[in-house]
């Protein structure tokens, strides 16, 4: 009779600092430096849309509020979340499971400009339970513009920013529950100051990948997670392919997918040597901050060496990766 297999006590990690959903995978736009280029066909643009569902954001929320965790949540990543049918309702869903929880979403004004009209479709937001809606105003688009001309003649219960000229806009700031803030952002791709302000490669989907790893640490896989349209976690959300595979919500409770083999192994990897030695890491242009406060927030711990165990549980989390 064979032994069972060993399971690695890997080191539990901290309550992640923000938690991306992404209510829909697609865009109703077509940015040259957006990484749906590399995971979507010019034909693919603009419809195909690909939506989470209510049970899968139920999963989510359920599973956050059962770990006792208290990130800043956020609706974005792999889409525009106002093309979901129903992203008003959506976040009424999970305001309803989690009323304590900083809700966020990140959007271009799109589909906030469908019928009953972008003053409406805002103020049903705010009274969802969102308490901050960043719009990106791309230059050339016109969806923001129609947004502001609109707010001109009504009116809108929330404080009013435009980011980064004025810094209490900053969307990534922690807010109060009972906050109500719409910050217009700064056209990503000329604005050189803010939170928001650093276009990076998406790990080769958008602009070309790298040549060679980063020579430094990354904080993202110890401090944010980030859920698809269908449940599944990758190590990062600047995997857009989802290459790295961690777990999904709907199979796994999302804090034991947080503190699984296959998402400690990459931290162990990241920490360890100041270099990205995972390969769909190694593409990725994307620099983080305070490298130098890991694994934990006073940077006062150390994660061992990765060892045979940690690239075994590498290998499973990546198989299939080209």
């Amino acid at each position: 009779m064979q032994d069972k297999p060993q399971i690695k006590g890997y080191k539990l990690q901290e309550a992640p600092y923000a938690i991306q959903i992404e209510l829909c995978e697609g865009c109703n736009l077509r940015c040259g430096f957006c990484g749906l280029q590399g995971i979507r066909s010019k034909e693919e643009q603009g419809r195909n849309y690909k939506f989470m569902t209510k049970e899968t954001l139920m999963n989510i929320m359920w599973g956050i509020v059962a770990a006792k965790w208290n990130p800043r949540i956020e609706f974005a990543m792999h889409g525009e979340p106002t093309m979901h049918p129903d992203y008003i309702e959506m976040i009424k869903l999970a305001r309803g499971i989690a009323p304590f929880y900083q809700l966020m979403m990140t959007s271009n004004g799109g589909g906030l400009l469908r019928k009953p009209g972008p003053v409406a479709n805002i103020s049903a937001l705010f009274e969802a339970g969102l308490n901050v809606l960043a719009l990106d105003d791309y230059i050339g688009v016109g969806y923001v513009p129609k947004i502001r001309n609109a707010l001109a003649d009504e009116f809108v219960e929330a404080f009013i920013y435009a980011y980064p000229a004025d810094k209490r806009g900053n969307p990534h700031q922690r807010r109060k529950i009972t906050d109500r803030i719409l910050v217009f952002l700064e056209d990503v791709t000329v604005t050189s100051k803010g939170t928001h302000s650093v276009l990076t490669n998406h790990a080769g989907c958008g602009s070309p990948a790298l040549k060679a790893p980063l020579q430094e640490r990354c904080a993202k896989p110890f401090r944010e997670l980030s859920v698809r349209w269908d449940g599944n976690i990758a190590l990062c959300c600047n995997d857009w392919r989802g290459y790295y595979k961690c777990g999904n919500v709907n199979e796994t409770q999302i804090d034991d997918i947080w503190n699984g083999p296959e998402f400690c192994a990459g931290r162990e990897v990241l920490y360890a040597g100041n270099r990205r030695d995972i390969q769909v890491c190694s593409r990725c242009d994307y620099k983080t901050y305070r490298n130098g406060l890991l694994p934990d927030k006073f940077g006062k711990t150390e994660l061992p060496i990765p060892d045979s165990q940690t690239m075994a549980d590498i290998a499973r989390a990546t198989v299939g990766m080209p």
